[in-house]
Order: structure tokens, then C-alpha cells, then sequence
């Protein structure tokens, strides 16, 4: 019989809590939302947020950033590895890869998307190379024109990398994959090192520069170790 009245009392108890807490609802159930939703969009300390790609033009500014942040890749006690924009790197590192293709390029801008690394600017048909680089699409183009391109960076020995293209716009069309080798090199009058592949551009590198890693919005160089 105690065993009831003390069940009948813990149910009527528990109800009162439930009435309680529906009346009041008005009080705490705002804060209580609000706390579940900071929890859900907590970023997790040491977590690198993704940065939205986005174009950026080539700087001398830019160029100077990229170089102090290579040099601290050189220092006794400096960090295994550095991030920087595309811009930056391309400000410092990359000239060649536009000239590799056109002789002039103006308002050049990097971004980076996946785990690419995309250049571009304006040109001209004849800085392309006309009908001798691209045959009867040349007569698509007329003034100047977009010239976009996206490729990888990769290290190939100390000091020296490759921009590998693996695309490459003008305007609003997309040439075809076989054009690229063609494209490639034309102004480039130096001896072509036998590791750069045939769709690539020599880039020169720093020596301390042993690994370059593209993603999220930006570009981590990663120093050699002996």
C-alpha cells in the first residue's frame, strides 16, 4: 500500500514538472536553442576553415609576402611548413607560367579550387600564336580575350618545379587537351629540363621548398628536411 501512495506521489510530482515547464517555456526554451545551435556550428579548435575561392590579383605586395614566407621555411627554429594565398605564390613564383603561353598577359589573377591552382588575364589571339598554335579556332577570337588556366604545381627535384597544365581556357571555350603541349613553351627559349612533362611549364623554386599541397582556398608550402 506504501509502495502505491509513494508511486502515486513521484507520478504527481513529475507532472507538476511537466506543467511547470510548459507554462515556462516562454523563459527557457530560447536560451535552449540558442545553446544547441552555437554547439552545431562550433569549429573544432585546430580546425582549418575552408576559404571560399576567390580571385586575387598578382602584387608586388603579394610577392614580398610569399618570399618572407619561404624564408621562414629557412630558419633553424622556423615552422615544418607555411600557408599562403595563390596570389601571393603566384606573385613570387609563377611569371612563367602565363609567359609559357602568352607573351603578354595583363590583370593577372591566382585562385585556388580543389586541389587546383588556376591563373588568369587578358590576351591576345596573336600573343597565343594565331592559326599556328590554334589552327581554325583562331577565328573564333577576335581583340583581346580571358585566357584561363589550371593546373598542379609540383616539386620535381631542389629548386626546381612545374606547373602541370591540365586546362586551359579562352574566352568561353575550352581548348582541347591536344593544344596544350603546343601552347606551351613557345616563349620559352631555354633548355627544357627532361623531367618537365610536355603538358608543363619549369617553374623555378626555392631549394627549402620540398612539397606544395593545395586545398581549402589556400597553398601550403612544406620545407625540405634533411
Amino acid at each position: 500500500m506504501f509502495g502505491c501512495l509513494r508511486r502515486i506521489g513521484c507520478l504527481i510530482v513529475g507532472l507538476a514538472l511537466v506543467a511547470a515547464a510548459w507554462f515556462t517555456r516562454d523563459m527557457w526554451e530560447p536560451k535552449l536553442r540558442a545553446s544547441v545551435g552555437a554547439v552545431m556550428h562550433r569549429t573544432p579548435t585546430g580546425t582549418t576553415t575552408s576559404i571560399s575561392p576567390t580571385w586575387e590579383p598578382l602584387t608586388n605586395a603579394g610577392a614580398a609576402r610569399g618570399r618572407s614566407a619561404v624564408a621562414s621555411l629557412s630558419q633553424q627554429n622556423g615552422p615544418v611548413y607555411v600557408n599562403i594565398s595563390p596570389a601571393d605564390l603566384a606573385s613570387f613564383a609563377l611569371d612563367s607560367v602565363m609567359h609559357g603561353i602568352t607573351g603578354r598577359a595583363t590583370g593577372v589573377q591566382a585562385m585556388a579550387r580543389d586541389d587546383r591552382l588556376y591563373l588568369r588575364g587578358e590576351t591576345t589571339v596573336g600573343e597565343l600564336g594565331g592559326t599556328s598554335s590554334l589552327g581554325p579556332l583562331s577565328a573564333m577570337f577576335s581583340g583581346k580575350q580571358q585566357l584561363t588556366v589550371r593546373g598542379r604545381l609540383e616539386v620535381l627535384k631542389p629548386g626546381l618545379g612545374q606547373f602541370r597544365v591540365d586546362e586551359i581556357e579562352v574566352g568561353e571555350v575550352k581548348l582541347p587537351g591536344a593544344l596544350i603541349p603546343q601552347l606551351i613553351g613557345r616563349y620559352d627559349s631555354s633548355k627544357r629540363d627532361a623531367l618537365v612533362a610536355s603538358n608543363a611549364i619549369a617553374v623555378p623554386l626555392p631549394r627549402d621548398i620540398a612539397d606544395i599541397r593545395v586545398g581549402k582556398g589556400r597553398v601550403t608550402l612544406y620545407k625540405s628536411v634533411p
